[in-house]
């Protein structure tokens, strides 16, 4: 149990890129393979489920109590009735999503080339390759073992049957592991595609609050559950993400820079700052600000038992989003648009309207809309459903062909909107 607490106290804290991936991490007899454990750390903090496979060679330097520990999982050192090389590496609903051999000595290598599976480690990668579970090799060893031609010979031929490699760092005579760091950002790669390297995205979320007085606030039902699982996503795909999140249900996650706002006016000053301090490509705005403020917030707690009535003076506040592409004209603008309504389809003049008007007043390149009236999608809810409306030329007099994405988690939603975010640079 505590084993596991340890894994938990760490899992994802420094992404969530291979969060739901299943890694099994086979070590071999290098001396490497001391490293081992720190690698499982790292592909435990962004996310991954590590399973220990542990070489007879390999366990002259490290014991399995310690992968143990490393990874949370019982270490595999040898196969037994539960067929674990069929069940983990067949590519089925059991089975692990990839399998990283680091290190990996000469001897494997050439073994798992010729098709030879006369122990633990390479029995599993023989089963793997029949079964297109992705294999990533990264070797370990002496140069001169390293650079003899027959060793390459066999990279050569298993990287021709899509095997991939971590190139060694060269050094003191030693072809060395290549560092964790470097492993990570492969493994990363074969699951995402990172189209958004390079690119900044500056990100709402959540709702804000006014104060009515010090114990009392005006706020909405906004989660920030969207633009976070936006933000979480734009990460996932390499992008530089910077989260304004106000007074959300939400936690953030650790591993994205968070601004926390209390009110509109809050969101409104850090925008104008983030902006005018830096170049953003993107700039969605998922969070539901407060349109009207308090005029006279009172500093007292406002009594009650003797006012069976007041009064509350509000005031309307500036749109936050017309403030965008006065600040910087070449950020990409997405608005988010929320309405309440029984049916958009009864009321697509007033939807075509107020889409119109947000287009206009905003300059935006995307409008999103979704019905928060519905209980079981939008505020609150892990679900959604939204309509992507585009600034495109063939759309521009009434945008009247909107993207649907139906009823889906808001996980999923995400990419497909970080998908239409991409079609914005390409136009």
């Amino acid at each position: 149990m505590g084993l596991i607490r340890l894994v938990v106290d760490i899992k994802s804290t420094k992404g969530q890129e291979l969060e739901g991936k299943k890694i099994m991490l086979c070590i071999t007899g290098s001396v490497a393979s001391m490293e081992s454990p720190r690698l499982a750390r790292e592909l435990i903090k962004h996310g991954a489920d590590v399973i220990p496979v542990l070489s007879k060679s390999a366990s002259d330097f490290i014991g399995p109590q310690l992968l143990e520990w490393a990874t949370g999982n019982e270490t595999i050192m040898k196969l037994t009735g539960k067929m674990e090389h069929i069940t983990l590496a067949n590519g089925g609903a059991d089975s692990v999503d990839l399998i990283l051999v680091a290190p990996c000595t000469s001897n494997t290598i050439g073994k798992i080339a010729n098709g030879i599976s006369d122990n633990l480690v390479t029995t599993i990668c023989s089963v793997a390759l029949g079964s297109d579970v992705p294999i990533v090799i990264v070797p370990g060893m002496h140069e001169p073992m390293y650079l003899n031609l027959l060793l390459q010979e066999n990279i050569r031929k298993l990287k021709s049957n899509g095997l991939l490699f971590v190139d060694p760092n060269i050094s003191e005579n030693k072809a060395k592991m290549a560092d964790p760091e470097t492993i990570l950002k492969i493994i990363i790669d074969q699951f995402y595609k990172h189209d958004l390297h390079n690119k900044k995205i500056l990100i709402t979320a959540g709702p804000t609050i006014e104060k009515i007085d010090p114990v009392r606030i005006i706020t909405n039902n906004s989660s920030g559950k969207m633009g976070i699982s936006i933000a979480k996503e734009a990460k996932k795909r390499g992008a530089d993400v910077t989260l304004i999140y106000g007074q959300g249900t939400e936690i953030p996650p650790t591993f994205i820079k968070t601004i926390k706002i209390n009110s509109t006016s809050d969101l409104l000053e850090v925008t104008e700052r983030e902006l005018s301090n830096t170049f953003y490509d993107f700039y969605v705005a998922a969070a539901a600000p407060s349109d009207f403020r308090v005029v006279h917030p009172s500093s007292n707690k406002i009594a009650s038992r003797s006012a069976k009535l007041f009064h509350i003076e509000l005031d309307k506040y500036p749109k936050v989003i017309n403030s965008v592409k006065k600040i910087s004209p070449n950020t990409k603008l997405i608005a988010f648009k929320a309405l309440y309504s029984s049916s958009f389809s009864e009321n697509e003049d007033h939807v075509l309207q107020t889409v119109n008007e947000l287009f206009e007043e905003s300059q935006a390149d995307l409008v999103i809309l979704n019905d928060v009236s519905n209980p079981n999608s939008g505020f609150a809810s892990d679900y959604n459903e939204v309509f992507i409306y585009s600034d495109t030329e063939n759309q521009i007099k009434n945008r009247s062909n909107p993207v649907s994405i139906p009823y889906n988690k808001k996980t999923n939603i995400s990419k497909v909107l970080v998908d239409e975010f991409l079609k914005l640079t390409i136009r």
